[in-house]
């Protein structure tokens, strides 16, 4: 029963959106914080542009740091051990922060004046007769460098930071802060809330569907960003970079196709009743998708059951898994059960719609033999419990004698949890002409769409 409990409490953490702005206005974030990793050993990494390291306990520059050198950090004790080349060069009580130095650059719109400006943070941008233009809406203009080189979602010109994992590396817009934790190094990088979107949107859906599906996407994004921001401020971030929160693989990933999305639907958010929706998302819905309380466990409005016919794909349908008895009671004990035999899987209940399993009986011995019967819910439990991608499948059983367990097939489609937009969904509706606005809110009922924060 403890575990069907935590399975639940668990659940909840991802349903209820975190406060996210004061007397019902909804602000945006100059930028976010992203958890990169937690526990690593030893960060290493570069940069392109210009940087400075800070000792961030007491705002100690220790110096700028040039694009030819490779640094590194570990961690010894309480202290963190800077590495230049494999050289030692400080160490460091508390965090270290990697800050961009500010860019010159210049901005030419239409018969516009140009505006020189060092920095981007204090950045004024006026187009046509003197009228300012959104720094997140850039539409016909030009942002140049001192060397005259377009650099408008381009690397040429820009901060950035390179971080290694072994034989690849990843590369990161605006700041990184390395801090010590229990188990090691967590790893955070700080950007603009508009260019973080910008590599998650390529990261959650290919850039080559159609544009209004990754406008959606990109709403669904930013919505989910505000109404989930600050959920890890303990580690001292707002995000993850993982599924867990949502996938953000950084600059590398950025695509102008998704970049033009994430732009031209600058600053819109779902809202429902006045917050930020949590908009939650799935890849597949197998052909339908859910109430939240059939997935999770509480009621949220807009998370409602919708049958989902443009959500047809080749790649998430008809799978299917074999588990052996003794593969079945692995997953049972990984899950935090005590069984020494798994003698049969019962499915107990189904979700509104028909479509997934929502209770699902584990039957067999405990660890002295004696019978035992675990029940496992809501659905989105079940197919973690199991490890399906979805939990939208019917099961095939065969027993050998004296109605012994051999094995179970488990057939099945979709992929995901079910409930929000379906990113096959929303490529269907796209693809028959439904545009953005249309596809959010066909599945988030009843939500509101804002031309920009707070509106």
């Amino acid at each position: 029963m403890l575990k069907k409990i935590l399975l639940l409490s668990l659940c909840l953490l991802f349903i209820c959106p975190a406060t996210n702005a004061a007397d019902g206005v909804i602000v945006e974030p100059d930028t976010i914080r992203i958890g990169l990793s937690q526990g690593v050993q030893k960060v290493e990494f570069s940069v392109s542009g210009s940087y400075q390291l800070i000792e961030s306990s007491t705002n100690r520059v220790l110096g700028s740091v040039l694009e030819n050198d490779r640094w590194q950090v570990t961690k010894d004790g309480s202290r963190l051990l800077l590495f230049k080349n494999g050289n030692l060069v400080s160490s460091i009580y508390g965090s270290l922060q990697l800050l961009g130095n500010k860019l010159e650059i210049s901005i030419a719109s239409g018969r516009g004046s140009v505006t020189n400006k060092s920095g981007e943070a204090d950045l004024v941008i006026l187009g046509a007769n003197n009228k300012s233009i959104s720094k997140h809406n850039l539409t016909g203009s030009e942002v140049l460098s001192a060397s005259g080189q377009s650099i408008l979602n381009k690397a040429e010109g820009q901060n950035l930071i390179r971080i290694y994992s072994g034989e690849t590396s990843a590369r990161y817009r605006g700041n990184l802060e390395i801090r010590p934790d229990n188990q090691g190094l967590t790893v955070i990088n700080e950007l603009p809330f508009e260019e973080y979107i910008y590599g998650v949107l390529p990261s959650e859906m290919p850039s080559a569907w159609p544009a209004e599906a990754l406008k959606a996407q990109a709403v669904a994004a930013r919505s989910y960003s505000i109404a989930q921001l600050r959920s890890y401020s303990k580690y001292g971030f707002d995000l993850l970079a993982s599924q867990t929160s949502q996938v953000y693989k950084g600059f590398d990933w950025e695509n102008p196709a998704t970049n033009s999305a994430v732009q031209a639907t600058s600053g819109q958010i779902m809202t429902y009743r006045g917050k930020a929706v949590d908009a939650v998302f799935h890849s597949s819905s197998g052909g339908y998708t859910e109430n939240s309380e059939d997935i999770w466990s509480n009621t949220v409005d807009y998370l409602r059951a919708r049958p989902d016919p443009a959500d047809t794909n080749d790649k998430h349908y008809n799978w299917s898994v074999t588990y052996t008895q003794e593969q079945l009671t692995d997953l049972i004990n990984k899950a935090g059960y005590k069984f020494s035999k798994v003698t049969d899987l019962i499915e107990v209940e189904r979700t509104s719609t028909g479509a997934r399993v929502k209770r699902i009986s584990f039957v067999g011995l405990d660890a002295n033999g004696n019978p035992i019967t675990e029940e496992i819910y809501n659905a989105n439990a079940v197919r973690t419990v199991l490890g399906l991608k979805s939990a939208m499948f019917a099961l095939n059983k065969k027993f050998g004698g004296n109605r012994n367990l051999l094995e179970v097939t488990i057939r099945g489609n979709g992929w995901g949890h079910g409930l929000g937009m379906s990113q096959y969904g929303a490529l269907g509706l796209a693809k028959q002409g439904y545009n953005y606005q249309d596809i959010l809110k066909y599945y988030y009922a009843g939500v509101e769409i804002s031309g920009s924060y707070g509106g």
